[in-house]
């Protein structure tokens, strides 16, 4: 965005010096900035032919003497036509630096001799000047300035410093003049002056035309009035030199002036030639899909169906905030304008420019968020302007539709938030000077703090980050110090308790092998289809096709990097990641943390030592059973269940709570790997329940361990953890740990054999045949009475 320096100044009182520094620093950055007039005139002074004689060796140059101002008159040799004694022109002296006007290439000017004669200096045309094309007469002024002035002087209306500024997407409200003004004015404490609008008075309207059907979710705000009697002709110079300056064309007087207030204030402003308005009432809603509009620019448009329109009687005549009609466009009869200024719903314009590949001022400020309380001034502003330029022109009443205004975003926040997010100890008078310098109202102050009350033209801040993040800008972020001492450092206390517990689980699985991945929440719609349980969140303008819903599970996230590996002969992985997934239920969104692990390949890599084996469901379930360790869990137990993503699939539940699901994935849904993958997938916020947080440590027993074994034949159905379950169920305090250490399952009539070894520990005695007897018979009578098991002997 361009942004003029003489204009700015006529809001704020500023200089060039430093200026740039002060909006980069301040996150507007002035990516370049230029004179209007390439060297700004420098050197240049207003010079007074004395006398003008042919050259004495050149038929088509002149000798001349010009008086620059100094203590003796200088000769000058010209060869343009029209140059004459008595005439006021434009010099530049020995030593000067000139500009070509097409390539802006520098020329310095030195004294050399032209046929016989020292020529020293020269006298300009508007070319070497840089204010036009090439012409090979001088520039004769009509001034009443004495020889020596300044150039700069005469030609100050058109000597500018112009500001090219990178306006981040979020900062809509630094996209004009008044923008830029309303910044310098919080960061150098300055105050700015709008222009006046006390000689708008309208007078009563004798041609019909009002507000009717309005759509106040997509247009919350609409005001417009009839300028009658005007008439279309070409701006003023000061006009056209302004808009001209920050790159706008001029086209006539109406037209100049909606854009001259457009990139004054920021406010787009809109002019129909009222004659061509059917009807007598406008409306502003959405058309019937497949709607025909014809713009500005003469092109034909098939309407979606969610564009908001202007429309009179006989259908749309602009598309709002985006592009004009061609119908009730300016011509050069027009006698009476309709001017509308709005505020509209920023999602529904960018949805129609998005739709329609348009991108115009008004959209680019439009879709980002206006001033919903600067329509009314803006218009009045527009009126005031034309009505100096028009001086018949009459302004009939306002005509507005605003039911609802448009609320300030509330922020309650504490000085010490502040200053321990920014790590500095800013006093709160100057907190509070400059959320008062941003425009920011203070309500509800305390010596604690205060609730800020945000404009809503300032869609940025909505937040107390957003706030601390204001106050930052306009302190200065070089003043900020870089090192913060230790009362700022959050107390260990304050870290997140699930931060913590992924980083403890990270380590503990980067020790055991496996590799952390990060990736896509985006990923293909047939993923969807293969998770029944969960409804997919679709993307409503996906990039591709492999990025067309939100994941649902994040189970062929990693089976694709298990696959992208495979492809470059890494066979052997051990793969980790903690993400999202996402579904839908009716009209509510859903995000859940998940835990994945995958493995596949060999246990490990080829050695000498021992023979190589494929990694199995029990190796999987070993790294489950050692994060469940960590995290102090006491109690998971496990079933065999049917999924329709395992051959055979385990589940982890605790007290009725499902923790986790694993096991070995079916082929189906793996057809593009070539090697078994072992899937788990566990809920996480269900995991952070069930941990223990809180460790407790114990002193280790110095009395020794006793160890039994048992053989139990049961029926085939009977799993181990059913057997677990029931031991641990017995309460005894002594047995300490249950280990399976061989299966027999070729038994005669679906029986099977587990070898089972109990090693028991008391932390006050040393355990003796008396005391481990009984507990081993009592869990034999156990084992026979609930399991219909036999003890073999």
């Amino acid at each position: 965005m361009k942004i003029s320096l003489n204009w700015l100044k006529s809001y704020i009182d500023c200089t060039a010096s430093d200026l740039a520094a002060l909006l980069t620093q301040r996150g507007l950055e002035v990516a370049h900035s230029y004179p209007t007039i390439p060297g700004g005139l420098e050197g240049l002074v207003i010079g007074e032919v004395v006398s003008c004689l042919p050259h004495p060796n050149a038929d088509r140059l002149k000798q001349t003497l010009v008086d620059i101002g100094l203590d003796r008159l200088y000769t000058i040799i010209c060869g343009s036509p029209n140059v004459g004694a008595g005439q006021k022109v434009v010099v530049a002296p020995v030593g000067t630096t000139i500009y070509n006007y097409v390539d802006q290439s520098p020329i310095q000017i030195k004294k050399a001799k032209l046929r016989g004669i020292w020529s020293e200096g020269m006298i300009c045309g508007i070319d070497e000047i840089g204010l036009g094309p090439t012409t090979n007469d001088i520039l004769v002024l009509d001034t009443n300035l004495p020889a020596g002035t300044p150039a700069k002087n005469y030609f100050k209306d058109l000597l500018d410093e112009i500001l090219e500024i990178e306006i981040t997407p979020n900062r809509v409200d630094a996209c004009s003049h008044l923008g830029i003004a309303r910044e310098l004015k919080a960061i150098l404490h300055l105050p700015i002056t709008l222009p006046s609008v006390e000689t708008f008075h309208p007078v009563r309207s004798d041609l019909p035309l009002t507000i009717g059907n309005i759509d106040a979710t997509l247009c919350p705000r609409y005001t417009g009035l009839l300028l009658k009697n005007i008439s279309i002709q070409p701006s003023p110079e000061w006009l056209r030199t302004r808009l001209a300056h920050i790159g706008v064309k001029p086209i006539n007087n109406v037209v100049d002036v909606t854009n001259f207030v457009l990139h004054e204030l920021g406010q787009p402003l809109h002019a129909f030639d009222y004659d061509t308005i059917i009807g007598s009432s406008l409306m502003v809603q959405l058309c019937t899909p497949a709607t025909l509009f014809t713009g500005l620019d003469g092109i034909e448009r098939k309407l979606a169906g969610n564009e908001l329109m202007i429309c009179d009687e006989a259908g749309p005549i602009a598309m709002a905030g985006v592009l004009g009609g061609y119908r009730t466009r300016i011509t050069d009869t027009t006698e009476h304008i309709f001017i509308e200024s709005a505020y509209f719903n920023p999602a529904v314009i960018r949805r129609a420019a998005q739709h329609h590949s348009l991108k115009t001022d008004a959209s680019f400020r439009f879709e980002r968020g206006t001033d919903p309380n600067l329509p009314l001034y803006a218009l009045k502003r527009a009126v005031c302007l034309l009505q100096e330029l028009i001086p018949a022109a009459e302004a009939c009443p306002v005509i507005e539709y605003y039911p609802t205004p448009l609320a300030h975003f509330t922020i309650p926040i504490t000085y010490a938030a502040i200053n321990r997010c920014l790590g500095t100890k800013l006093d709160p008078t100057l907190i509070k000077q400059i959320i008062k310098d941003l425009e920011i109202n203070i309500e509800a102050e305390t010596d604690q703090g205060f609730t800020a009350k945000v404009p809503p033209y300032r869609v940025d801040v909505t937040r107390k980050a957003d706030l601390i993040e204001e106050i930052a800008r306009i302190y200065g972020y070089d003043r900020i110090p870089n090192q913060l001492s230790t009362a700022y450092f959050a107390p260990e206390n304050s870290i997140d308790t699930a931060y913590k517990m992924a980083e403890e689980i990270s380590k503990v699985l980067a020790a055991n092998g496996y590799y952390e991945i990060c990736t896509n929440s985006l990923t293909k719609e047939a993923y969807g289809t293969i998770v029944p349980t969960h409804k997919a969140v679709s993307i409503l303008n996906p990039l591709s096709s492999s990025s067309h819903i939100l994941r649902p599970t994040l189970l062929f996230s990693g089976v694709e990097v298990i696959a992208y590996n495979l492809a470059r002969r890494q066979y052997d992985l051990k793969l980790f990641e903690l993400g999202t997934i996402y579904s839908q239920d009716h009209a509510s969104y859903n995000e859940e943390k998940r835990l994945s692990l995958w493995l596949t390949g060999q246990v490990e890599s080829a050695n000498w030592i021992r023979q190589l084996g494929a990694v199995t469901l029990q190796n999987l379930r070993a790294t489950i059973e050692q994060l469940v360790a960590k995290l102090g869990i006491i109690g998971l137990s496990y079933k065999a269940i049917t999924h329709s993503f395992y051959t055979q699939g385990i589940q982890g539940v605790y007290k009725d709570t499902v923790v986790m699901t694993f096991g070995q994935l079916q082929p189906s849904i793996i057809d593009y790997v070539s090697q078994p993958v072992f899937f788990a997938d566990i809920h996480w916020s269900h995991l952070l329940q069930v941990s223990k947080s809180n460790k407790v440590y114990a002193p280790i027993s110095k009395f020794p361990t006793v160890t039994r074994d048992l053989s139990l034949i049961v029926d085939q159905a009977v799993p181990f953890q059913k057997i677990k379950d029931l031991i641990l169920k017995q309460g005894y305090k002594n047995i300490q740990k249950i280990d399976l250490f061989d299966v027999y399952p070729h038994l005669p009539e679906g029986k099977k054999s587990y070898a089972i070894r109990f090693t028991l520990q008391d932390r006050e005695k040393t355990l003796d045949d008396k005391s481990i007897d009984p507990i081993m018979h009592q869990l034999i009578q156990t084992f026979e009475r609930d399991l219909n098991g036999i003890i073999r002997r």
